[in-house]
């Protein structure tokens, strides 16, 4: 960055100078008596000087346009990382809390996911009875599989950058994840969601191991 504004000082300091030893250079360094000398040296200077003030005007008025599109961009990418953050820890909370709610004598809905959404093979997922299952906890355990859902476009969102600070809020919004949810719950939200929109959606799953061909990167 020192290198290329160092550049600019000289080139300005040329810009500025030429003129000024150029005209000595040919007139002579003896300052002159004579007013009408100087009303020429004044309307000459005027002359070269204007129009390079004006193009150093218009250079300085893009860079500002520049840095200001670049502190727009820069506050944009915060609020969006912060407001990313601030929904996957909404998410993430609320559905500890439905997942944990007795479904069951002695089972929880967490435990009803982890016992039957953790098939061998993708083949698994798409049976009929898995499927039944999955329409029967969606109809007793509202809102989780949306919640789930609305997680999926926020990791995409941030995995669509490549900016360092998108690609860490990434990193850290799975393992928030991970440690509100567990990891294998992470994976059989998955494999619910999976089996509950019959594979009908596009997302990327970033926890089941069987859906892994639908991860990106």
């Amino acid at each position: 960055m020192f290198l290329p504004n160092r550049r600019l000082v000289w080139l300005l300091l040329a810009a500025y100078g030429a003129p000024l030893v150029a005209y000595l250079a040919t007139f002579g360094t003896v300052l002159s008596s004579d007013h009408q000398r100087w009303a020429e040296f004044g309307s000459a200077m005027s002359g070269i000087y204007a129009p390079i003030v004006a193009v150093t005007t218009l250079a300085v008025l893009l860079a500002q346009v520049s840095l200001q599109k670049q502190i727009n961009d820069h506050s944009y990418s915060q609020a969006h990382i912060g407001q990313a953050r601030a929904d996957i820890e909404f998410y993430a909370v609320q559905l500890a809390e439905k997942l944990d709610k007795v479904a069951l004598p002695g089972q929880t809905f967490r435990s009803i996911l982890h016992s039957n959404f953790q098939p061998n093979t993708v083949a698994e997922l798409d049976t009929d009875s898995l499927r039944t299952l999955a329409a029967n906890v969606d109809a007793a355990m509202p809102g989780v599989m949306g919640m789930w859902f609305g997680i999926y476009p926020i990791l995409a969102g941030l995995a669509a950058s490549d900016e360092t600070a998108f690609r860490m809020t990434l990193s850290s919004s799975i393992q928030k994840l991970i440690a509100l949810l567990s990891f294998e719950t992470c994976v059989t939200l998955d494999n619910y969601h999976r089996v509950r929109t019959e594979g009908r959606l596009t997302v990327v799953y970033r926890f089941s191991p069987l859906l892994e061909p639908k991860r990106a990167g």
